[in-house]
Formats: structure tokens, C-alpha cells, sequence
């Protein structure tokens, strides 16, 4: 058999074709990235325009076997554009100068019992936004052994249309709680509101739901129109009560409508905030409801006219 020699441009148009998969299969390489185990946890590259299910992949796997620890590689940006959820017994570790970025309008990270996120900085840079960036919800007994907590982590909203909310705590069911979870040194910019508690009767009208004996402490917060939301009533069938709210530092904007709503009992607000005159009303800023009890405010530079008090022996200092 006789092999014909290739012309030149023939072989022009081989290597052409050569190259271009190369490329192909360098680009799909880069798309699909592989986790990589460790002896500490499960390693997750970033690299594809929606990093959430090989994100969910590793959490999925640390759950499996048993590392529990899912660590997202120093100065990345990952990409979200669906929710992950981070299951119990798993830690979420961000590097220094990792950014998970939420392009979407959906719940970006539900955080189940005894799961953790360690560091980072969650953006919402999606202008239709309207969900939650840190959801909590009460379908688990919480005790006070239990190990859910966030630590070190920047919840801001960049899209500069002030929706959604960026940390909530939600219960409902019957027999949902959320209690003894903590939660430090965070920072909570750009929401419709910055972080909401919520308890709501449970439909059999026969049972209970309470956000108890949370503790919110070093937060740093700017820019929301409402600043901390807590909704449901001082006791039982929907309960919030005990929760503490220690450092805050808030720095309202000329959007900013409210810095505190309250219903509940025993909770505790303590902190700064700063330039009260950028809130372009002069309204009360801080709403004790019919449904408060026995609140503490110890916020030094609201002025008592700025308060709204319609519960009982709330303390205003």
C-alpha cells in the first residue's frame, strides 16, 4: 500500500485541528475541576461558570467519609448560580481571599445542624436578588451541645438594589426550633435586611416553633434598610426569647429605614451606631412591638425619641 505524502496545507489544517483540541480538552479540563482529598478535608477548585454542585459534590463526600471538613482554596472566586446545602457535621473553610459569588435570585447556602462556615466572603452581585444568603431553619432539636455556628465570614450585597436578607433563622413546623447557635465576627452589608430571626405558629395549632438563645457577637453591619428583623411573639406557640445581640456596629445609609424591629422576650441589643443624620426621616428607628416583653437596649446614641415602645418593661438605655 502506498501512503500519499500530506501537501503543506494539508498538514496546516492537521495541525489547526490538532491544536484546536488541545484546547477543547485543556477548557473542559479547567470546567470540570477535580476535589482533591487531604488529610484534613476534601480541597475544592474553583473553575466553572456555576461552582455550587462540585462544591455540593465535596460536601457531599466529606459527609461519606467522615473527614468532615470541605476547605475552599485560598484567593478564589467561586460562582454560584443554584444553592448549596452544608449538612451536619460538615465545616465549609474559605481561604484568605476567597469569594463565593451569588449570580442569582435563589437561597444561596442552607445551613443544617451542627454544620459551620469558617471565613470568606459571600457576594450577591445579582440585582433581582430577593432571597436568603444564610438560611437556618428549625427542622432539627437544637441543644445546647449542638456545634452550628458561622465565624469570620462578610455577607455583602453589591448589586446596589437592597434585596433579600443575608442571615435567617427561620421556624415554623411543629416542634422547629433554633437555639444555642453562635454566631461572631460577621459582617452583613446591602440587604433589605441584614439579619432576620423568625418564629411562626405552627399550622396543627397544637404545637410549638421558638427562636431562643442565639448569640450574635462582633457584628459589623452597613447599608441595610432594615438592620435586624426579630418576628413572631414573646412566648409560645411562636417564641422568640434570649437572644443575645453583643458588639454591634452599625453604620446606617441615607436607605436605611430601621435599625431594630422586635417582637419576643429577654433579648438584648448592645452596640454603636454611627451617623444617625444620613437616615433621611425622623422617625423612630428602633420598634419595640405589642409582642415584646422585657427586651434590654443598650444602645447609647439612638435618642429616646427615636424609640418606639408598644410592649412591656422593655429597658431603653
Amino acid at each position: 500500500m502506498k501512503i500519499r505524502k500530506l501537501k503543506w496545507n494539508e498538514w496546516a489544517v492537521v495541525t489547526l485541528l490538532l491544536t484546536l483540541s488541545f484546547f477543547v480538552v485543556l477548557m473542559d479540563s479547567k470546567e470540570v475541576p477535580e476535589n482533591e482529598t487531604e488529610a484534613d478535608g476534601v480541597v475544592v477548585r474553583s473553575g466553572t461558570s456555576n461552582d455550587a454542585p462540585t462544591i455540593q459534590k465535596a460536601i457531599d463526600q466529606s459527609v461519606s467519609n467522615g473527614t468532615g471538613v470541605v476547605t475552599l482554596a485560598p484567593n478564589q472566586t467561586y460562582r454560584l448560580q443554584s444553592g448549596i446545602v452544608i449538612k451536619p457535621k460538615v465545616e465549609l473553610r474559605m481561604g484568605a481571599g476567597t469569594k463565593l459569588v451569588v449570580d442569582g435570585n435563589f437561597r444561596a447556602i442552607t445551613l443544617q445542624k451542627d454544620a459551620a462556615i469558617i471565613n470568606g466572603t459571600i457576594e450577591v452581585i445579582n440585582k433581582g436578588f430577593k432571597s436568603e444568603v444564610v438560611f437556618v431553619r428549625g427542622t432539627d432539636t437544637y441543644d445546647a451541645s449542638n456545634e452550628t455556628r458561622m465565624d469570620n465570614v462578610r455577607i455583602v450585597n453589591l448589586s446596589k438594589t437592597y434585596g433579600g436578607t443575608g442571615l435567617s433563622l427561620y421556624a415554623k413546623g411543629t416542634w422547629e426550633n433554633i437555639s444555642f447557635v453562635n454566631f461572631t465576627n460577621l459582617t452583613v452589608s446591602g440587604f433589605n435586611v441584614g439579619v432576620q430571626l423568625r418564629s411562626v405558629r405552627p399550622d396543627d395549632g397544637k404545637t410549638y416553633s421558638w427562636v431562643n438563645a442565639n448569640r450574635f457577637v462582633n457584628f459589623s453591619m452597613e447599608d441595610c434598610v432594615t438592620f435586624i428583623d426579630v418576628a413572631g411573639s414573646r412566648t409560645i406557640p411562636n417564641e422568640n426569647s434570649g437572644n443575645l445581640f453583643l458588639g454591634l456596629q452599625i453604620q446606617p445609609t441615607e436607605r436605611t429605614v430601621r435599625i431594630l424591629r422586635v417582637d419576643g422576650m429577654y433579648n438584648k441589643f448592645e452596640g454603636m451606631v454611627w451617623d444617625l443624620h444620613r437616615i433621611k426621616h425622623q422617625n423612630a428607628i428602633v420598634n419595640f412591638s405589642k409582642n415584646s416583653e422585657s427586651n434590654r437596649l443598650e444602645i447609647m446614641n439612638i435618642p429616646a425619641k427615636r424609640v418606639s415602645n408598644l410592649g412591656d418593661a422593655n429597658v431603653i438605655r
